[in-house]
């Protein structure tokens, strides 16, 4: 593995889809919610940090889906 692949792989190392998506290409699909649904609470937490999302702290699953899909 070169360098920065490593980095990169260490950086999603939580979140093996979104690894296999960067690699791959971004491939929205209709499923986007339904694949989210797939993740944990805590999960879906990390993501909405990792995109500097605000005010998603006390917010439930089916809302941190929607805040994650806009």
């Amino acid at each position: 593995m070169t360098k920065i692949t490593t980095k990169v792989a260490e950086f999603f190392s939580d979140t093996h889809e979104q690894l296999m998506n960067f690699i791959g290409g971004s491939k929205e699909t209709e499923t986007e919610t339904e694949d989210l649904s797939n993740y944990t609470v805590a999960q879906l937490k990390n993501m909405a940090k990792e995109r500097g999302l605000t005010g998603y702290s006390s917010l439930k699953k089916a809302d941190l889906i929607d805040l994650l899909n806009n």
